[in-house]
């Protein structure tokens, strides 16, 4: 790999919260050594704990000398991995009692040749282990991902600051940048395929950049929409955007059908402001419409079907998640100090052919339809249930969606892929309309994270409350409500760590909002509690189910509805706070699932009513299901790479 890690000329997004040159950022200098080194040494660990994990190579482990040993309850262990006579791979780490995760320590993963170890670097890794694994077909992608994760998490690295910000001088939207680590499991957890280094700083969450949305008319035959209220979609925008940048968007709507009709004699205004009326205004990612919208709808531009219109004026800064958006405070994107990156405006989800995390970032027609469906049928639960009115617990409800019709459209026979998915948009409730005075939103996956310096987000809570309290409340406040969805109505949400929002009040956990749940619930018609309230949901096409095998909603597979709530909430969300807590605060892991086992059982004694679904749904079962999923990106499909997990509840369960 070059030293210089970019040398892009191109200038494409001039909305940047900043006047330095591109010729002049840090990213584009000399890369610091040790910054490369620490970068590439997370991409490496990750793989190969992913690697380990789901078996896809052996290892041999030993215990490792425990004088250093900063856990409690697990055997610090080294990991062996050989790969021929003369090389092998070493590692330091520890199978944790959480579902036997295993993770590795900071020491650096060292690559041993005839008895010589060096730290090891990706490339090796590829050619010794990864491309010597039989039968993974999808290989060449995967390593292309891990490739570009790398020099993504350095971009990220140089950037960092080395000086933390305190935790309650974030808002929640500024806290979706700050939290820069990614997927704690996922090896690609940074891959962005599609962005160049220009893009990744234009876009991605952890720079901090002005985003200026792209604004398209498309006629109306050619979308669909879908709404919690009914809401015409043009209304809908009008009120999101506001009144006098909706009629700017027009004005040029119109400016642009004055200019096409011209050359058609004798065409009046009010003909051409009944033309403009055939229209709806969508919003589009600006890296979308220039890397996939511009080509995919090249004979919609040409018969004006899709008109161009630019901004509406806003900017905007990305969520975690790069396709989310938060909506600044001021139109004009001048923005200052702590009100900079919140107006209480909806967040604005967007399809984006951009793969990260091994998934491709479109929003499938279906999805879109569906969200307005779960968002209504959700509430519904609730507000039928004195005990779920009790919980804390709300739905930041996706209210709004809107897509391209690729349906209609593939009966004229445009059949370019980028079609499908590829022009969409969701909006979704801000926070702060779940607050009340004197809380705060918080994303769940900011309490294990680290800042640059290496002290911890959360110290403050945690040194004002203590570990043992604060976690108790922690999991009483996550962990019930979910409970009662699933046992209460027989539905199972994917809520891993960054569908879920904490609501703290001084850092004490109070209530959890749900979120980004319109492909995310899963349940048995059979099995669930208030039948009248079944949806109808918009099918799942027959190939987007065989390109996702994952991707359903009904099943009679009651195992595994189990094992979403527990994979999602459980392996993914608080494993990584129990492991963090364990390794950084010296509370022990078995202490942790015990106070989750203690939560299962408490709220299974006060609901006896439950009981078939208890056993249905057993939570405490001995093992339960985890989808594979560097195993799914190096073999695909064809068998769906399932593991059998050991549940730490089972054995705290006593």
């Amino acid at each position: 790999m070059s030293n210089n890690l970019a040398n892009s000329t191109k200038n494409n997004n001039s909305n940047h919260s900043t006047d330095v040159t591109y010729a002049t950022k840090p990213w584009q200098a000399p890369v610091d050594s040790k910054i490369m080194a620490r970068a590439e040494q997370r991409v490496i660990k990750q793989l190969l704990q992913a690697l380990l994990y789901e078996n896809i190579i052996d290892f041999e482990s030993e215990s490792a000398n425990t004088a250093n040993d900063s856990a409690d309850s697990e055997t610090l262990l080294n990991f062996i991995i050989k790969v021929d006579g003369d090389v092998c791979y070493t590692a330091q780490g520890y199978i944790h009692y959480s579902f036997d995760i295993i993770r590795l320590n900071e020491l650096n993963v060292q690559r041993v040749v005839n008895g010589v170890a060096q730290d090891a670097i990706l490339e090796h890794v590829i050619s010794d282990i990864l491309l010597n694994i039989e039968g993974a077909e999808l290989k060449d992608s995967f390593i292309k991902e891990l490739r570009h994760t790398l020099v993504n998490e350095t971009q990220s690295q140089i950037l960092a600051s080395n000086v933390p910000v305190a935790i309650n001088k974030l808002t929640y939207e500024q806290l979706e940048g700050y939290l820069t680590a990614g997927h704690p499991y996922h090896p690609c957890f940074k891959s962005r395929i599609g962005f160049d280094l220009q893009d990744n700083y234009d876009y991605g969450p952890e720079f901090d950049q002005n985003i200026d949305v792209v604004w398209l008319a498309v006629k109306k035959q050619l979308l669909v929409s879908n709404t919690t209220t009914g809401i015409d979609i043009n209304e809908w925008v009008k009120d999101y955007v506001g009144a006098d940048e909706f009629d700017a968007l027009n004005t040029k709507l119109t400016e642009v059908l004055t200019i096409t009709n011209k050359q058609d004699e004798g065409t009046a205004s009010h003909e051409v402001d009944e033309t403009a009326n055939n229209y709806c205004l969508i919003p589009a990612h600006p890296w979308q419409w220039q890397n996939t919208l511009i080509q995919a709808l090249q004979p919609l531009l040409a018969t004006q079907e899709v008109i161009y219109l630019g901004s509406a004026g806003h900017q905007y800064r990305a969520q975690q998640s790069i396709r989310s958006l938060t909506m600044l405070g001021n139109a004009d994107g001048n923005v200052n100090g702590d009100n900079d990156v919140s107006n209480n405006k909806a967040y604005l989800k967007l399809s984006m052919h951009l793969i990260n995390t091994s998934s491709t970032r479109i929003l499938a027609k279906h999805t879109v339809m569906n969200a307005a469906v779960v968002t209504t049928w959700l509430n519904q639960l609730i507000a039928e249930d004195k005990t779920a009115q009790a919980l804390p617990i709300a739905f930041l409800g996706e209210t709004v969606g809107v897509s391209l019709d690729h349906e209609a459209l593939r009966t004229r026979g445009y059949q370019h892929p980028n079609m499908y998915g590829g022009l969409a948009a969701i909006w979704r409730e801000n926070v702060n309309q779940y607050l009340s005075k004197g809380q705060t939103a918080f994303p769940l996956n900011g309490v294990s994270y680290i800042n640059a310096d290496g002290s911890h987000l959360i110290a403050p809570w945690l040194d004002k409350y203590g570990v043992e309290t604060w976690i108790a409340q922690l999991i009483k406040v996550a962990v019930t409500p979910l409970l009662h969805i699933l046992f209460g109505y027989g539905v199972a949400l994917e809520c891993h760590a960054q569908n879920i929002v904490l609501v703290h009040e001084n850092g004490y956990p109070v209530k959890i909002l749900l979120k980004d749940l319109h492909d995310g619930v899963r349940y048995s018609p059979e099995h669930l509690t208030q039948q009248h309230l079944r949806p109808d949901f918009y099918s799942l096409p027959p190939a987007h189910a065989a390109l996702n095998r994952g991707s359903f909603i009904e099943t009679e597979d009651t195992d595994g509805i189990r094992d979403m709530t527990v994979a999602c909430l459980f392996f993914v969300a608080l494993s990584d706070i129990a492991i963090f807590m364990q390794t950084h605060y010296h509370y022990s892991e078995v202490a942790f699932w015990q106070q989750v086992a203690d939560c299962v059982t408490d709220y299974q004694t006060s609901h006896p009513e439950h009981q078939v679904r208890f056993d249905l749904f057993d939570v405490f079962a001995e093992q339960t299901r985890i989808e594979s999923l560097a195993k799914r990106r190096l073999f695909g499909d064809k068998a769906f790479p399932i593991k059998y997990i050991n549940n730490p509840l089972f054995k705290s369960r006593g």
